[in-house]
């Protein structure tokens, strides 16, 4: 399976220490080059620059060939949308509102960290709650309502799957 990637869901993973579950879940990860950029950038945290100089082997840097090389806010997002596209991606994993509504108008299907936490739990690559609580604790934002309704849901998938 074949993912791309924006910046926010590779930064937020690698923080809290559960950035491999995307090479379980989906194989390949690809970025654009301003993705890398983001990533890459001093005001990024640390241990994100640093996981990206030692990037794994299942994280990809394509350049898209129908995108214009520009810098500035929102060229990580349109970068990965058109790579996404070019490259008929299963997915795109972003968290920004915008990014995800351009995306699902031209047909690609998106999820996010959060989505991409709860098929790692239904996988029991990772503990939900604890993901959750990491989260909030790096300074990522996530209604608390959205929480309750996850963690919810979490709570009955692991009680139905103890019944079975």
């Amino acid at each position: 399976m074949l993912v791309v990637s924006d910046a926010t869901p590779l930064n937020v993973l690698v923080r809290v220490g559960v950035v491999e579950v995307l090479h379980a879940l989906y194989d390949r990860v690809v970025i654009p080059p301003a993705v890398e950029r983001e990533l890459s950038h001093s005001s990024t945290p640390s241990d994100v620059r640093q996981w990206l100089v030692y990037r794994p082997p299942w994280l990809a840097v394509i350049r898209p060939s129908n995108a214009a090389a520009e810098t500035g806010p929102d060229s990580g997002e349109r970068e990965a949308i058109a790579l996404a596209l070019e490259l008929g991606a299963d997915f795109l994993l972003a968290d920004d509102k915008a990014a995800r509504s351009e995306a699902r108008k031209l047909g690609i299907h998106v999820t996010g960290t959060i989505g991409v936490l709860q098929l790692a739990a239904q996988r029991k690559l990772l503990e939900l709650p604890s993901s959750l609580s990491r989260l909030i604790e790096i300074g990522f934002y996530i209604d608390p309502e959205v929480v309750r309704r996850v963690v919810e849901a979490d709570d009955l998938r692991r009680r139905t799957e103890d019944e079975v």
